[in-house]
């Protein structure tokens, strides 16, 4: 019976410190930065892009630029230009063109922030 007590005022003392960590700490955050996008734009064009790695880029809004988000909404709209091949995406010539011009974009950002 002691080592019951004993392990439900254990728990409960880890849980409070843990409440407390993540009260203070905060809760980790992901924040997508230009580098990343150009990446992803890069993969895409040369065809080496896989499903979930757009799936995730596109569906995740880039709420700390509103440029970089409005860059992954442009993105999100070429599904039409969109198949797929043995676990690629290929993307259509213009939808390829619209990747470089939109990789333009954040190349620009990114040397501008240099």
């Amino acid at each position: 019976m002691s080592s019951f007590i004993a392990t439900v005022l254990l728990s409960f003392v880890i849980l409070i410190i843990a409440l407390v960590v993540f009260r203070y700490a905060g809760v980790p955050v992901y924040q997508v930065r230009a580098v990343n996008i150009q990446n992803i734009l890069k993969l895409a064009i040369s065809s080496e892009a896989t499903p979930a790695d757009w799936e995730v880029f596109i569906s995740i809004p880039i709420r700390q630029d509103t440029e970089l988000d409005k860059i992954r909404h442009e993105c999100a709209m070429l599904s039409a230009e969109i198949t797929e091949r043995q676990g690629k995406l290929v993307f259509s010539a213009s939808g390829r063109q619209s990747l470089t011009n939109l990789l333009r974009q954040v190349d620009l950002k990114i040397e501008a922030s240099e």
